[in-house]
């Protein structure tokens, strides 16, 4: 009898659905002028260890060139527990040769230990080009990161692109990246693979509230991750006036992800 309920109960258990909670993905894309620039992201990461942050490093459109002071910046971000810090590659929307994002790809591979890199962010992604992606994504795990035994791997099409091939090989495919009244037009966004779908979007003009809705209807969803910023020009090169808010909204909603500790 109580082996019968027993199994009962773990037959229960299998069926509910269960996601890792949505985290924050972040375009840093400013420049660490002062300590004071960073601060709004340093602030939250340290306020919200249960929340994955997911920083997008771009020094320059890609690596650039040999930047201590920068590299500095981004090592002082390793240390937190709850931190995945993946590096800028542009893909030209498939056209840029090979040996060029792997050139990027091991620039940034070659950082210092300390800035704990462990991965790549490929932007201007293009759906419909499993081989070159394929190509572009091995490249990247085809090093050995300072962060990582394998690279973390997010593509970036801003827009869906249906139930592709692309989720086989990407940790995460950001399928929308547009304003917040374009979200309003297109809402509900098609989710096909939301544990590894993610959403940037700007000009956000809600309320609080609507924030806070905002936030939960992702995490209902079971979204990846997500970056929200009332900000509508230069939208990566400072947090908006909503940061916190948005920052707190996503740490009320579950436990932590623990994707980094693969």
């Amino acid at each position: 009898m109580i082996l019968a309920t027993l199994l009962s109960v773990l037959a229960f258990l299998t069926v509910i659905p269960v996601h890792a909670q949505t985290g924050i993905i972040v375009p840093l894309y400013s420049y660490p002028e002062t300590n004071a620039t960073w601060e709004p992201l340093e602030i939250a990461i340290g306020t919200f260890p249960d929340v994955q942050f997911y920083v997008i490093i771009n020094p320059d459109s890609g690596p650039g060139a040999t930047d201590t002071n920068y590299q500095g910046a981004v090592a002082a971000l390793n240390p937190y527990a709850n931190v995945l810090l993946v590096g800028y590659v542009l893909t030209g929307y498939g056209t840029r040769p090979l040996y060029e994002v792997q050139q990027d790809i091991e620039t940034y591979a070659g950082w210092p230990a300390a800035t704990g890199l462990a991965g790549i962010f490929f932007d201007e992604t293009l759906a419909g080009l499993t081989q070159t992606y394929t190509a572009y994504t091995d490249a990247a795990r085809n090093v050995t990161w300072p962060g990582r035994s394998t690279a973390y791997v997010i593509l970036n099409p801003g827009e869906d692109i249906g139930d592709s091939d692309y989720y086989a090989f990407a940790d995460q495919i950001v399928t929308f990246e547009d304003t917040y009244p374009r979200y309003q037009n297109l809402a509900p966004l098609p989710l096909p693979h939301p544990a590894q779908q993610s959403v940037i979007m700007n000009s956000f003009n809600g309320t609080n509230e609507t924030l806070a809705s905002l936030v939960q209807c992702f995490e209902t969803s079971g979204l990846a991750s997500a970056y929200i910023t009332d900000l509508d020009t230069d939208i990566y090169n400072s947090f908006g006036s909503d940061w916190t808010a948005f920052a707190q909204d996503v740490n009320t909603t579950e436990g932590v992800s623990g994707v980094y500790d693969e």
